[in-house]
């Protein structure tokens, strides 16, 4: 691991454990081993080392999501999503950590000005969630000839794992109902 790879995922740990605004550069440094001169050679503020973060994090959690909703028919895949976000609020995900809520979300409450670059960031990401839960729809022989449905079905997911990812963080368990088969087949076949 070269010392940008380093700096990033010491700093993407802590500012997802602790938050944006509670972690300084001093203890980035003192946890990451590395000189001050060294970070600032690869960054040249905490928002650029933040942006850095949250396209590590974005990579690492969209390919996770990627492999989780790989599945040959619509209903597994809204079956795996919902599945694989319950091994994740369970710290069973070791790509993405233990749980501590959505980074982009306690980010963006973090950033709440839409114009700023970290923000912006943030919203980036969403729209490739739902894009990537499109795809794995729109590939199965359910959707493939309807992308409108599969549009529709795409965001009401979405919308679902985000509130679930919320309860999830704000209740502080890893244990409510998770969407039945059939409420998921019924979303599908309609």
């Amino acid at each position: 691991m070269n010392k940008q790879e380093q700096i990033v995922n010491t700093a993407l740990s802590l500012f997802y454990s602790k938050g944006l605004h509670a972690v300084g550069i001093n203890e980035i440094l003192a946890v990451s081993g590395v000189a001050k001169k060294t970070l600032y050679n690869h960054f040249e503020s905490k928002d650029e080392l933040i942006i850095a973060c949250l396209k590590k994090r974005d990579e690492n959690f969209n390919n996770w999501l990627e492999q989780v909703c790989d599945k040959p028919n619509a209903i597994d895949v809204a079956n795996a999503l919902f599945f694989g976000l319950s091994q994740w609020f369970n710290n069973q995900v070791p790509e993405l950590g233990n749980f501590n809520g959505c980074f982009f979300i306690n980010t963006a409450a973090e950033y709440p000005n839409e114009s700023h670059p970290i923000a912006a960031q943030c919203k980036v990401h969403k729209q490739g969630v739902i894009e990537l839960i499109l795809n794995a729809l729109v590939a199965t022989p359910q959707l493939k000839n309807n992308k409108a449905k599969a549009s529709d079905i795409a965001q009401t997911l979405f919308t679902l794992k985000e509130g679930l990812i919320c309860q999830a963080r704000v209740m502080h368990t890893n244990t409510f109902p998770m969407p039945s088969n059939q409420f998921i087949e019924r979303l599908i076949l309609m």
